[in-house]
């Protein structure tokens, strides 16, 4: 986690001229420092209680006959929220999908760092940390959002 946050740091240090920082923000110099101290901070700070970040990547079919890119995100995503619902049995892990810094996630330093071919794609970290004791949980679930409605 921490080799690929500082090599997300370096990527920027290298590019952030041409492509800003983070998501696509642009500035002068000082304010890329003042971004590039915080998120240097982030290491040990917001990421360090994480106990995993996992690379959520999309690994494209090989062959002759491919399927729709679109399937194969979609597919990837349905993974990702398989991952989300059975977190939810553990009452004190919090998850989420982080997209990352959205230039380095789609460079090829990280395709490099992840062993990832050229067509493939990642789309970001699951992110998978313990609850600090004593924080409520917040997650909720809405029966409405469980209603159907079976049509013939």
């Amino acid at each position: 986690m921490r080799e690929m946050q500082k090599l997300t740091l370096k990527y920027y240090d290298q590019h952030w001229k041409t492509l800003g920082w983070g998501s696509g923000k642009v500035g002068t110099e000082e304010q890329f420092q003042a971004w590039r101290k915080m998120t240097h901070e982030e290491i040990d700070g917001r990421w360090g209680p994480c106990s995993y970040m996992i690379a959520i990547t999309m690994q494209r079919q090989s062959g002759q006959k491919l399927l729709p890119e679109w399937e194969e995100a979609a597919a990837t995503a349905m993974a990702v929220q398989n991952m989300h619902l059975q977190s939810t049995k553990f009452e004190n892990l919090a998850c989420y999908w982080s997209s990352w810094h959205d230039s380095f996630r789609d460079s090829n330093e990280m395709k490099h760092f992840l062993n990832m071919k050229m067509e493939d794609k990642c789309f970001g970290f699951f992110i998978v940390a313990q609850m600090k004791s004593g924080q409520k949980d917040r997650r909720k679930r809405d029966t409405a959002l469980l209603k159907v409605e079976w049509r013939e």
